[in-house]
């Protein structure tokens, strides 16, 4: 029995991790780009990429940490996996939305 718990934690993380990336992978390109020319007002340059520092860097700490609490509920058994999967579904929703 033990087994096939384990294996569904697996794949549990599995697709939270993938999940959290899709998200990751489909706010970043909003908070900038490769934009040539000079920068416009607020924006970071990095090599050709121009971003906002303000919104990547709070897209990627949000997607993190709500990727991290899914990952933690999974591994620990506890209700931190309910929190993580609720900021996960409010993220792709607001997502959706946009």
């Amino acid at each position: 029995m033990e087994q096939k718990n384990t294996s569904r934690r697996w794949i549990r993380g599995g697709i939270a991790a993938f999940v959290g990336l899709f998200l990751l992978a489909a706010a970043l390109p909003s908070t900038g780009g490769v934009i040539e020319g000079p920068p416009h007002h607020g924006m970071w340059r990095c090599g050709p990429f121009l971003f906002y520092p303000g919104s990547f860097f709070s897209v990627l700490g949000v997607v993190t940490v709500s990727t991290a609490f899914t990952l933690f509920g999974i591994v620990r058994g506890n209700a931190f996996e309910t929190v993580g999967w609720i900021l996960l579904s409010v993220l792709f929703l607001l997502l959706l939305m946009a």
